[in-house]
């Protein structure tokens, strides 16, 4: 990623017209851990290129990882306004909503992402975590025996430790 990011400032500072490079930068960035730099990248991007939803997810993403949730948070609701039929929109706004320990906010856009698309059993398997966060132990078991019937073997160990008396 580090050589990756030299050619693309390279390209940039030769006045390549392509916007494009910034995001591609950004990502470098944010793969070594330069969340400062790949923010104003991204930022950048966003300046020529509003409304991306690629864009704003990776945004979501690296002011996730600088620990900025409020900003992720942020841009993930901006992507579900200007994509609200896109399930992953809702998943990565849910994922900040978890980490920051917002049970509920979690779990209504986990809802809402598998209203959109019911087939993912990790999304099933957040909201029971989730619910399980609460005390909602009925609940989160529902959640987490549909994700391990779709496969998600991650989800056995929460059935074990929520669902078997």
């Amino acid at each position: 990623y580090a050589g990756a990011s030299a050619s693309y400032t390279k390209l940039i500072d030769a006045e390549t017209v392509d916007p494009e490079l910034f995001l591609l930068r950004a990502e470098c960035y944010n793969a070594t851990g330069e969340f400062q730099k790949a923010g104003s990248d991204i930022d950048k991007y966003l300046s020529l290129s509003p409304g991306n939803r690629k864009a704003l997810s990776l945004a979501g993403k690296i002011s996730s990882a600088a620990g900025n949730h409020l900003d992720a948070i942020r841009y993930f609701t901006e992507n579900i306004r200007l994509h609200p039929g896109d399930p992953k929109c809702y998943i990565e706004r849910a994922d900040s909503y978890f980490v920051s320990k917002s049970w509920q906010w979690a779990i209504n856009d986990y809802s809402m992402s598998l209203d959109l698309d019911p087939s993912n059993s990790d999304a099933w398997l957040n909201k029971g975590l989730a619910l399980a966060n609460q005390g909602r132990t009925e609940d989160a078991c529902h959640d987490l025996q549909k994700s391990f019937a779709m496969g998600n073997r991650r989800a056995a160990e929460y059935i074990n430790r929520y669902c078997i008396k």
